[in-house]
């Protein structure tokens, strides 16, 4: 029996088909609407006794579960074939390379659990009076898995060197850094461990907190072979039922994300304080389209958040041209997923972070998710601000600025829409405004392409003092 057979085996097609999809029992059988294409008369049928599905509607395809999770999650069959694999208990065969990084998690696992140790020790009080005054419970604690770093440097080294991991090993996983002199030294060093789960489930690396004036604030784990803070959404494991449901909001810090949870804001994940990467919309996009990001009130005057904005909405546009092109090749590319991606910004009152305003009002904090603004909306008045629009030149800067968010944007009615909004916006005729950067609706090559910028003109203007990545 192969891998492949015995994870078929240990899996029942219609428990997995039904998380995705209801079904309704027709005989020996079970069907539903068909998830890969809108239909009104279910054409989808699950045949338990063969484990298999069929659609007999307009896909006119069908197979197993690894086909079905395969074109539901837009997966590669490696990556199903590991997912399928942990649901079933059933080990794969590893290379050299996944052994490595199965003992990278394995450190990491054994590093956790120290850390929460030390918490709950007399060594974790000063921490655990912390965490108490910032209103977190012991549920919470627990549930993100909160820990402590002893401060000599050496502590979890012996730890873990005890339990048959070499140096080069925990250098390699990150918990252990060597200095220019060859000495090694913990990583983490008295401070508040935050432990970062992929999506997954797997503890791929550490967020930490300084606990007194020494810095920085914040220190992540460097990347490794199971880490790369730009792949992952803090406490998206813990997230992605509700998300399915209700969108995500996105906040920055790792407290944000947790506070959030506690008051049963569960679609709530963090980006640790960058802006969202291609990898990051793509883990979002399998489990939504909604994406709501919390601002705290200063923001719009910051460039560098305005860059990251940039930089987010650029990724969203891109997936959204990648999205359009593959459907017009027909192929399906997202189960259920057809809605068009929406990217919202909230802001903050009273210069409040996420978990300092839901502590205060949770009632508040969902009203404001609520009443997000779409990301153009956002940013008329946010970019305005900064500038005089009375003055001929203060419309201008406002046309750079905004103008590359438009030019993202593959849809030519949707980049029209901007238009009129911008131009109204500044009090200039449309005409004229798109004059200005080039016949953006009637050069739309290098968007068809794949490309960001303004066929019109083969180039697109950068803001003065920025730079859109």
């Amino acid at each position: 029996m192969t891998v492949v057979d015995e994870v078929k085996s240990r899996l029942d097609i219609v428990e997995i088909i039904s998380s995705y999809v209801t079904l309704d029992r027709s005989g020996q059988r079970y069907k539903a609407p068909c998830p890969f294409h809108q239909e009104k008369t279910p054409s989808f049928m699950v045949y338990p006794d063969r484990q298999s599905w069929h659609c007999y509607g307009a896909c006119a395809s069908g197979g197993d579960v690894f086909s079905f999770v395969m074109r539901a999650e837009n997966l590669d069959f490696a990556e199903t074939l590991r997912r399928l694999s942990q649901q079933a208990g059933v080990a794969l065969p590893t290379s050299q390379r996944h052994t490595r990084e199965q003992v990278a998690y394995q450190i990491n696992e054994a590093a956790k659990s120290y850390y929460q140790g030390i918490l709950a020790s007399d060594q974790g009080l000063s921490a655990r009076t912390y965490l108490e005054k910032r209103g977190l419970t012991d549920d919470s604690i627990v549930r993100f898995e909160l820990g402590l770093s002893p401060q000599d440097g050496e502590s979890l080294r012996n730890h873990l060197a005890g339990k048959g991991f070499s140096l080069e090993q925990l250098t390699e996983a990150g918990v252990v850094r060597v200095n220019d002199r060859g000495q090694s030294r913990d990583l983490f060093r008295g401070r508040l461990i935050i432990p970062i789960r992929n999506s997954h489930g797997e503890l791929g690396g550490f967020g930490s907190r300084a606990l007194d004036d020494s810095g920085p604030k914040y220190l992540n784990s460097a990347r490794t072979p199971v880490f790369d803070k730009g792949r992952i959404l803090y406490g998206l494991y813990l997230a992605q039922e509700a998300a399915r449901q209700q969108g995500l909001v996105v906040v920055e810090g790792y407290m944000d994300a947790i506070m959030a949870h506690q008051n049963g804001f569960t679609n709530v994940v963090a980006s640790m304080g960058t802006a969202l990467t291609r990898d990051q919309v793509a883990e979002i996009r399998r489990l939504t389209g909604k994406v709501v990001m919390a601002l705290d009130p200063d923001a719009a005057g910051q460039q560098a958040t305005l860059r990251s904005l940039a930089t987010s909405w650029e990724v969203f546009q891109k997936l959204v041209t990648e999205r359009d092109r593959r459907q017009r090749s027909g192929e399906t590319i997202m189960f259920q997923r057809q809605e068009d991606l929406e990217l919202k910004v909230m802001s903050l009152p009273d210069n409040l972070d996420p978990d300092e305003l839901i502590r205060r009002s949770p009632q508040e904090w969902a009203e404001l998710v609520e009443g997000a603004v779409p990301l153009f909306e956002y940013l008329l008045p946010a970019v305005s601000r900064q500038l005089d629009i009375s003055t001929p030149r203060g419309k201008a800067q406002v046309v750079e600025m905004l103008f590359p968010f438009i030019a993202a944007v593959p849809e030519p009615i949707q980049q029209d829409l901007y238009f009129q909004q911008l131009a109204a916006y500044i009090g200039v005729d449309e005409g004229t405004l798109k004059a200005s950067t080039g016949r953006f609706a009637t050069g739309r090559t290098s968007n068809q392409a794949g490309g960001s910028g303004s066929a019109g003109t083969g180039r697109r203007p950068k803001p003065a003092g920025r730079e859109v990545e």
